[in-house]
């Protein structure tokens, strides 16, 4: 039940992008991280603009706390005890010439009932909301208009709104719950490419890493694209982002897993 949940949802963003396309443009990307489709033939000095709706079907597995009510969190994503209730999530890039505006958007509502409470309490329930804003500044280092392949050079920052919900079910104290929001903001560099196997087939990945609001944290992300015609973009792969904020009674040191699907749509 919990796979056909995950597909209603890629097939709810899929049909609104395509929604969208029809009422007038819209883009491809091939990378659900802000990958460019195989160059075409237009003039580099104007922008060119791209879009993904993406899916991240990601679990979840770390330490939460809200006071000195900590509990420790191990949801995979083919575990029943974890479950995306909400997601909305895309990318879009600008870019011309070599200059590049990119920025990833992610939302979501991610829950565990079978988080470990410590021995005061029988079992717990975690339900987190991310929301998840990366706007970067990158410049393309490494060009080859021939082949497509390409490395991005990425500096920007990532913003995190997360709200907690914690529930401590009765054992040898009765029920507690707790609930805080937090918001803070990392400063990341990075770095990105790509290269093609065949003109339509490529594979892609992202990596980067920062601090400042939170003590410390990275992202992964290495997948392959299907390129369908000249507009459009099948992309999967396996995204991973760890975080680790630690401050004023606050805790959420985590790392969000998962394979990503996505389609591109370039205009």
């Amino acid at each position: 039940m919990k796979l056909l949940r995950y597909i209603a949802i890629l097939t709810l963003v899929l049909a609104s992008t395509s929604f969208a396309h029809a009422q007038g443009p819209t883009v491809e990307t091939p990378d659900p991280t802000t990958e460019s489709t195989k160059p075409q033939a237009v003039d580099p000095d104007k922008w060119q603009f791209q879009l993904t709706p993406y899916i991240w079907i990601a679990g979840i597995k770390g330490r939460a706390g809200i006071g000195n009510l900590i509990v420790d969190v191990d949801a995979g994503i083919t575990d029943e005890n974890v479950d995306l209730n909400f997601g909305v999530m895309g990318t879009f890039e600008a870019r011309k010439n070599r200059l590049i505006f990119l920025t990833d958007l992610q939302y979501s509502n991610l829950g565990t009932d079978r988080a470990t409470p410590g021995p005061l309490f029988s079992t717990a329930e975690a339900d987190f909301k991310t929301f998840v804003l990366d706007p970067e500044l990158g410049y393309r280092v490494v060009d080859n208009p021939e082949t497509g392949a390409f490395v991005d050079v990425l500096g920007g920052i990532r913003y995190w709104h997360l709200k907690t919900d914690l529930t401590f079910n009765t054992g040898l104290l009765t029920t507690v719950t707790a609930s805080r929001s937090k918001d803070w903001v990392d400063g990341v560099a990075g770095i990105r490419g790509r290269a093609h196997l065949t003109p339509r087939l490529f594979l892609t990945g992202k990596a980067d890493l920062g601090g400042g609001g939170s003590k410390f944290t990275y992202q992964l992300f290495g997948g392959g694209g299907l390129l369908v015609g000249s507009r459009y973009a099948l992309i999967a792969g396996w995204r991973h982002l760890d975080v680790n904020y630690n401050k004023d009674g606050f805790l959420f040191d985590n790392a969000l897993s998962g394979p990503i699907f996505g389609l591109g749509i370039k205009f």
